[in-house]
């Protein structure tokens, strides 16, 4: 659970706001009474972001095979809509499965 921490009270006293960074949580400033930003540790960060990169490399690599090997297909977007919607019907209760 985010701590909740007022910029005021951040700005007079980082040490205290800091040390919940520093034990993995994350601290969301707020000002007005608002959500404004978000600390986290750069560590934890860093390697959070560095994940997701990874995870979008693996997608497009992946999409990359599927293209060379003949068995990624593109669609209209109309044709991608009655597809989308002939499934949202699908998982209606008491609808056949296609």
């Amino acid at each position: 659970m985010p701590q909740i921490v007022p910029v005021s009270d951040f700005r007079s006293d980082i040490r205290s706001v800091s040390r919940y960074t520093d034990e993995g949580e994350v601290v969301v400033l707020t000002q007005n009474g608002r959500p404004r930003w978000a600390m986290v540790d750069y560590d934890e960060w860093n390697a959070a972001a560095s994940s997701q990169e990874r995870s979008v490399a693996r997608a497009l690599a992946e999409a990359e095979d599927l293209e060379r090997a003949g068995k990624l297909t593109f669609v209209s977007e109309d044709e991608y809509e009655r597809r989308r919607q002939a499934r949202k019907d699908a998982r209606r209760p008491g609808s056949a499965a296609l």
